[in-house]
């Protein structure tokens, strides 16, 4: 973990850490994101005890509710396509599809989630202003043929 850390602060993503409460012994990475219109978003990626084999999930825990283009909880949603949304944690948080569970891979650094939920929330802010879904912003991943 001290190494996901590092990649972190070397690859310019010195707002996100990762961070172990020794109680728990758990691990979580957090932080604020910043998009391009200075909005701030709160994420928090809840590592799971098989990381890195095992997907970790993302949340955005602020703005809470999160809101659709209509004012709507996205958390309403659930599993969502359209805006690229999985399970919603059971505090209200929307959960941010970063990554297919079938082809989540040991390789996969905790970087490249941030750097896919900095585009999540570049797309859910052009949700805001045009009303459009996600989907029509961020591309899903292709099933290997």
């Amino acid at each position: 973990m001290a190494a996901e850390h590092q990649i972190l602060q070397n690859e310019g993503f010195t707002q996100f850490g990762v961070y172990h409460y020794a109680t728990y012994d758990s691990y979580n990475a957090s932080g604020t994101a910043t998009t391009s219109s200075g909005r701030n978003y709160q994420l928090f990626c809840i590592i799971p005890p098989g990381y890195p084999t095992e997907r970790p999930s993302l949340y955005i825990t602020d703005p809470k509710p999160l809101l659709n283009y209509h004012g709507a909880a996205i958390s309403g949603l659930g599993v969502s396509h359209a805006m690229h949304t999985l399970e919603p944690h059971s505090a209200g948080w929307v959960q941010i599809c970063h990554w297919r569970s079938a082809r989540w891979h040991a390789g996969i650094v905790l970087q490249k989630v941030f750097l896919k939920a900095m585009l999540w929330l570049e797309a859910y802010e052009q949700h805001l202003a045009t009303g459009r879904d996600l989907a029509d912003f961020v591309g899903t991943m292709q099933e290997a043929a």
